[in-house]
């Protein structure tokens, strides 16, 4: 009984009148400034805290004086303290620039309150929409790994429309918890998951503490091997290694066969996508993915089509027209091959890339490694 009558005695204090939402504000402002007033709020709040089952709410007076306090210990750790215990109406936006911000634990813990709230998983999906943000925001639900947050980089990562970075950061986010790996796993035997992501999702489910995930990722999502049957580094680690631009340049152009389908600076043919300026485009993550799994994320327009003709020959490439009258489908000689329409038994697109696997096969690590690096350096001219 003492602590509610000091809570209505100290609340009595503050003068209860009506204002705008604009007054509101500058109110509040002049009042986080009022070093009387911030005594008598901390008194409330310290009252209304040690009382099971009251409803600060009920008392208007009790509100402000809550809320000021909430205001006055942004940026301080109290303020994650008071958040979670008042969880006060319209939080939302404070609570977000916290989960932008440069103090990790608290963005986390900005995260997970947010995700307890209908407006604040409104704001959650609102900063996953923003360029700018998207990135900070996934990685922060990475650490936070709980199922709601699982949720929603489940959403991202089946999201092929989503930038190559932001889906791996997803992948990230999910493999650091049990409940994503699984999530993950789930979404490889579903064939949802993004297939350039593939090889760095089973790179780090074959690091998990759980066997059983560790064999299902083996089963679902494979890693690439040696010639010699050995596997390949992982490819976060293949990532971290350095080449020789000069010898990639030259695999390039002669052994590795890459230039019979694609152009750098005006050599090479025009089959495949023209890589002058790739180095600027994709991480060197994202080239190894390419290079090692180049049906995990065929790019648009670039589809590997076959044609049965009514001789039985089958005849697949990129298909560059099709007409009432024919069809014209470049093979990978870079050679265009025009089908009349009336010869035409089907036409299907196959899930398998015009550009050939297990390059590595004929190159070696190292020559992979330094393909990669060549390519790296194939930059947007200034």
């Amino acid at each position: 009984m003492k602590l509610h009558a000091l809570i209505l005695t100290v609340s009595c204090l503050v003068p209860l009148t009506p204002h705008t939402s604009s007054q509101a504000a500058d109110n509040a402002s002049q009042a986080a400034d009022n070093p009387a007033l911030a005594r008598r709020d901390a008194v409330v709040v310290r009252a209304v805290e040690r009382i099971g089952g009251y409803d600060y709410r009920s008392n208007p007076a009790v509100v402000d004086a809550v809320m000021r306090q909430i205001r006055r210990s942004q940026g301080t750790p109290e303020f994650m303290k008071l958040v979670k215990r008042f969880k006060p109406d319209g939080i939302e936006s404070q609570l977000t620039v916290t989960l932008i911000g440069d103090d990790r634990s608290a963005s986390v813990e900005s995260a997970e309150l947010l995700l307890e709230l209908d407006a604040g998983r409104k704001a959650i999906r609102k900063l996953l929409a923003s360029p700018d943000q998207a990135r900070g925001v996934i990685e922060t639900l990475g650490l936070l790994g709980n199922g709601r947050a699982n949720h929603f980089l489940s959403e991202i990562v089946t999201d092929a429309e989503r930038p190559y970075d932001q889906r791996r950061a997803a992948v990230a986010g999910l493999a650091r918890s049990k409940g994503g790996e699984k999530r993950l796993i789930d979404c490889a035997t579903e064939k949802t998951l993004v297939g350039d992501t593939f090889l760095v999702a089973g790179a780090l489910l074959s690091r998990s503490k759980d066997a059983g995930i560790r064999k299902a990722a083996a089963s679902v999502l494979p890693q690439p091997a040696q010639k010699n049957s050995q596997p390949l580094p992982p490819i976060d680690e293949l990532a971290k290694m350095s080449g020789n631009a000069a010898a990639g340049q030259k695999l390039f152009r002669g052994e590795a066969t890459c230039a019979n389908c694609h152009i750098v600076d005006n050599y090479g043919k025009d089959v495949g996508p023209n890589l002058s300026e790739i180095g600027t485009k994709l991480s060197r993550e994202a080239m190894l993915t390419a290079v090692l799994a180049p049906s995990a994320g065929i790019s648009h327009n670039y589809e590997n089509f076959s044609v049965l003709t009514e001789e039985g020959q089958v005849i697949t490439g990129l298909k560059i027209s099709q007409t009432d009258d024919e069809v014209v489908i470049r093979t990978a000689d870079a050679i265009n091959r025009n089908i009349p329409s009336e010869d035409v038994v089907t036409i299907k697109k196959s899930e398998k890339s015009i550009m050939p696997e297990n390059l590595h096969h004929i190159t070696g690590q190292q020559g992979l490694i330094d393909i990669v690096e060549y390519m790296m350096t194939l930059k947007k001219k200034s």
